[in-house]
């Protein structure tokens, strides 16, 4: 029999026994993730839940929506959402010489070797300590005057949820400050755990759900999740954050070109 022979007939047998297996009701791992769901049950997606984005102002996300991109790596989520959180401070510019902020003009202004070799196709990505870092060096990079405040949740109890309800309610108010969130991706989405981040598009606190907007866009849309979920997904540690991670929260006070 010759080796082109003997491998078509494997793929035949594997086929076949893939089949008796479904037949008697086991189903294959390759099978099993083919029928998973696109979010797991922790995570609703925006083509499912938008009413209160068309029932309530909803002002961060109506700032945020029009500069909605995606991540351009599987490394690049924060220079996504730092680039996010730029144009939508800055907002749209008056005149058409002004261009909007993308990620790479971002790099080349900030001109940071380790952000961009931590964002590149084989990048490690960042931890929460450096996008910090990175959000203050962007703001000044483009003029914007902001406060830039740091929450780093120390544990799950109640007091700790109640204090993440307050910022996220607060932050609900105007359009005027901006939410990152760094986090536990697999946590929300029910896939793969790794660190992510994602700016905050809304906050719901009659339902005590938070409105991610992944840039991860080759997987997902826009996603609600409740704010104890989020938490979890904060206090999740990973190999660049061993503590867990939080939120940046930048309220902008004078936008100066």
């Amino acid at each position: 029999m010759s080796r082109t022979a003997g491998t078509a007939g494997g793929m035949v047998a594997a086929m076949v026994a893939g089949l008796l297996m479904c037949i008697a009701g086991t189903v294959p791992a390759w099978a099993q993730e083919d029928q998973k769901p696109k979010f797991g049950p922790d995570a609703v997606p925006i083509t499912r839940a938008a009413d209160y984005l068309r029932n309530t102002p909803a002002p961060d996300y109506w700032a945020l929506s029009p500069f909605y991109v995606p991540q351009t790596t599987s490394a690049s989520c924060s220079l996504a959402s730092v680039t996010m959180m730029l144009n939508a401070l800055r907002g749209l510019p008056a005149l058409a010489s002004e261009r909007l902020v993308t990620g790479r003009q971002l790099l080349d202004r900030v001109d940071d070797d380790h952000w961009r070799a931590a964002t590149a196709d084989d990048g490690e990505g960042v931890s929460f300590g450096e996008l910090i870092a990175y959000v203050r060096r962007s703001l000044a990079a483009y003029g914007i005057d902001a406060e830039v405040e740091v929450w780093r949740p120390r544990d799950a109890s109640p007091a700790t949820l109640t204090e993440l309800r307050r910022i996220l309610t607060e932050n609900e108010r105007s359009a005027d400050d901006i939410i990152l969130l760094a986090f536990d991706q697999g946590t929300l989405t029910g896939d793969v755990g790794l660190g992510h981040v994602a700016p905050l598009g809304a906050y719901d606190p009659a339902t005590r759900r938070a409105l991610v907007m992944d840039p991860d866009r080759l997987w997902y849309v826009p996603y609600w999740t409740s704010d104890a979920r989020l938490l979890d997904a904060m206090l999740k540690p990973d190999r660049a954050d061993p503590e867990g991670s939080g939120l940046i929260r930048v309220r902008a006070r004078r936008v100066s070109g």
